[in-house]
């Protein structure tokens, strides 16, 4: 059984197509497949559309910045289709033109018609000199059609507008035959339509609110409801995905079922997908003392280079804006009063006075800055060393050897009450365990005694009563016994050559996408649609 990996597809912007000189003479139709979930483009006498992208449109939010002091509100530009490069994160501010199956919203609408014919490259004089075949929902309504035909006739000047269904299109390409019925599954609603002698039946045709955007929602529910704990790596773009890529329909619904109920036959179609995740990060030192100081001296050492780069950066800009002052004060000694006026406007100064105060504060700030880099480059070449803490030493009445042996068994010791507590705290978070029984029972024979004043605790015996819920001293790890745990890994980092450092998670590190303890993946199961 192999493990499926998303892959997280981003789309890819489309780029604009050149614009025939043999179409520009010759009125070739442009066949739009105007769909509520894709829109497919191309000239008719293409066999595969040059566009195909999402008929959404993205309006980021506006961005406010700061220049000069002032707030400058900027609008960034509108995306449309494949220029949405990520839906997830724009997916409260997407919009389409379309309500459930029917276009309404035809100011979107002409956006997407301007990317559509932009991406095209007709580059004609301000019309699209081709007949449109445009493709609409079964039973457009009347009014819609009219608005949609005055988009196209009044914004783009096509010379004619064709209308159809894109199931009965198929219907006929296909050439199923004379008869038939055509189940078309769109985004948002689902057509059954039948056809006699290639006429199809408007009076007995049904519409069922029902379409691939109610699946995608209701597989999206189910999934983050049986997961809880991948809430967040499970989106709406990866349902997508394992709608399209992995599940089925079923034409037998109830036998189908039956057979998922045989182990067997459940291990060699179960789909295992693997969602995205970053493994825990987990961190052994093995580096010395020495290699630690050495470190931090490198860290240092960086810190420093970064710090001095950074006031050479603010000498210089201040020293500018120094040699820029003095020559605005050299306008006024030397009589330019006109001159001198327009430069202190243009550089936003009131009059001399502040021209002054600015002069003063910008050689008191160059002249601080050099007196932190010269005491920098006096104090960059002395380094400090810490003190080596001396290694611990047996005591005179035992070996080396004898000495880290009795540690070993110390420190053994202290994990294994750690472990014992921990595993009694599990117990007591479980129901059915017999230390939560003990516990319960003995809660409820407090709560049968005869009801009156509260004087529990007055007696000493009373708090024998603790002692029998919390055993082993405490369900919580002392300080103690920590201290004890730290002196002991230190002495056998010194003395034992085959002790290893316990692996210590980093904190916030991703978390790991697991079911089971020892999984790194977890089951989707094949879900049927009937």
């Amino acid at each position: 059984m192999n493990v499926i990996e998303l892959k997280d597809n981003k789309p890819t912007p489309d780029i604009i197509h050149e614009y025939p000189d043999t179409f520009k003479s010759s009125q070739v139709p442009l066949v739009i497949d105007n769909g509520s979930y894709q829109c497919r483009v191309g000239w008719s006498v293409s066999q595969k559309p040059l566009l195909i992208f999402r008929n959404l449109i993205a309006k980021p939010r506006k961005d406010r910045i700061k220049k000069d002091g002032a707030e400058i509100v900027v609008t960034p530009p509108i995306q449309i289709g494949n220029d949405i490069l990520n839906i997830e994160a724009m997916r409260f501010q997407l919009k389409t033109q379309f309500d459930k199956n029917v276009v309404t919203h035809y100011q979107n609408q002409e956006q997407i018609f301007d990317y559509i014919f932009t991406r095209l490259g007709i580059n004609a004089d301000a019309c699209v000199p081709h007949p449109v075949v445009l493709t609409e929902c079964y039973v457009n309504p009347n009014y819609c059609r009219q608005l949609m035909s005055e988009l196209l006739f009044e914004c783009y000047d096509v010379p004619s507008v064709c209308y159809g269904v894109d199931s009965i299109y198929s219907f006929q390409h296909n050439q199923i035959g004379v008869n038939g019925l055509i189940i078309s599954c769109g985004y948002h609603t689902t057509h059954i339509i039948p056809v006699l002698n290639n006429v199809q039946i408007a009076s007995k045709a049904r519409r069922i609110n029902l379409g691939g955007f109610h699946m995608i929602n209701f597989l999206h529910r189910l999934l983050q409801l049986k997961y809880p704990v991948h809430v967040n790596a499970i989106t709406i773009s990866r349902i997508e995905e394992l709608l399209h890529n992995y599940c089925s329909i079923s034409f037998d619904y109830m036998a189908d079922l039956k057979k998922w109920a045989f182990l067997e036959f459940y291990e060699e179609n179960v789909k295992k997908i693997q969602l995205p995740y970053n493994t825990p990060a987990t961190s052994t030192s093995t580096l010395t003392a020495e290699q630690k100081i050495e470190k931090k001296k490198e860290l240092a050492r960086r810190l420093t280079e970064i710090n001095a780069r950074k006031r050479e950066e603010r000498l210089a800009d201040d020293e500018d804006q120094l040699q820029r002052m003095l020559a605005i004060r050299e306008l006024l000694e030397e009589g330019e009063i006109d001159e001198f006026n327009a430069t202190l406007k243009e550089n936003d100064i009131a009059n001399v006075e502040e021209l002054d105060k600015l002069l003063s504060n910008v050689k008191s700030r160059i002249e601080r800055t050099r007196q932190k880099m010269t005491a920098n480059e006096s104090t960059s070449t002395a380094i400090i060393e810490e003190k080596i803490a001396p290694a611990p030493l047996p005591p005179a009445d035992m070996s080396v050897e004898e000495w880290v042996n009795q540690i070993k068994l110390n420190r053994n010791a202290i994990i294994e009450r750690k472990q014992s507590r921990r595993q009694r705290r599990q117990d007591l978070a479980k129901r059915r365990t017999a230390a939560a029984q003990e516990r319960m029972r003995i809660i409820s024979q407090l709560a049968r005694k005869e009801k009156g004043s509260d004087n529990f605790g007055m007696r000493d015996e009373d708090w024998d009563i603790y002692k029998a819920i919390s055993k082993e001293n405490g369900d919580s790890d002392s300080e103690m016994e920590n201290e004890k745990l730290i002196e002991y890994e230190d002495i056998l980092r010194h003395h034992d050559p085959m002790f290893e450092e316990p692996a210590v998670v980093v904190s916030g590190a991703a978390e790991s996408h697991q079911v089971s303890e020892n999984s790194t993946f977890f089951f989707f199961d094949k879900y049927y649609l009937k």
